[in-house]
């Protein structure tokens, strides 16, 4: 239907348009309490990119997995958000990743509520407690900043609640993309800590991808 293909525009226009204040809310990290990385980002350029990556999101969302566009929206906004504030400030915000759990929360539930399909949940949470148990242990062999812990729920519901092939391609497909980042980042000279945010962010829409060109 054309409302259908409507919404994610009409969604991230609306997030897109409250990203000036989003940003200028959010507190400061915790490591520089007297900073304040994220004003600067707080532009009308910053929001016109948003915009457009929270569209395409969900519209590749629509394309490939419309009954599950729900349970996706909290990646699709707080997630697309958090991993565009990671890219150029190497924070990832702890607030907005706190909407992304809720959100992510709220719409597998409405999800699972309207397919009748409880397993959704199930899924979720699983692949929820699983990907954050996961990233815990690279974030403490000091492969991950603790932000990528916090995002972890988010990718995990989100995908898992799909399908498990889809957590499975969005944790590797993300994990290979971030390593692809990371080479090119030390390339240029930029030193050893990278933002791998986006990386995460991307994984489980490249599974979407994955899963439509070559089904399990």
């Amino acid at each position: 239907m054309t409302w259908q293909w409507a919404l994610p525009i009409v969604v991230a226009a609306a997030v897109a348009a409250a990203t000036p204040a989003i940003l200028r809310a959010l507190p400061s990290p915790s490591d520089e309490p007297t900073s304040r990385p994220y004003d600067r980002l707080a532009t009308r350029g910053f929001a016109v990119v948003a915009f457009a990556l929270m569209a395409a999101c969900g519209g590749l969302v629509l394309a490939t997995a419309p009954q599950h566009a729900f349970a996706w929206a909290g990646l699709g906004t707080a997630g697309v958000l958090g991993a565009m504030t990671d890219a150029r400030t190497e924070y990832l915000p702890a607030a907005l990743m706190r909407a992304g759990w809720v959100l992510t929360a709220v719409g597998s539930l409405i999800t699972a509520a309207v397919a009748s399909d409880w397993y959704v949940v199930l899924r979720a949470v699983i692949g929820a407690l699983a990907t954050t148990a996961l990233f815990w242990l690279f974030h403490r062999l000091g492969g991950f900043g603790f932000g990528d812990v916090r995002l972890a729920p988010i990718i995990g519901a989100t995908a898992a609640g799909l399908s498990w092939p889809a957590l499975a391609g969005a944790l590797l497909l993300g994990g290979l993309l971030g390593v692809a980042w990371g080479l090119v980042w030390r390339a240029l000279g930029r030193g050893k800590a990278f933002p791998y945010g986006p990386a995460l962010v991307a994984g489980p829409y490249l599974a979407l991808i994955w899963l439509a060109v070559l089904p399990p």
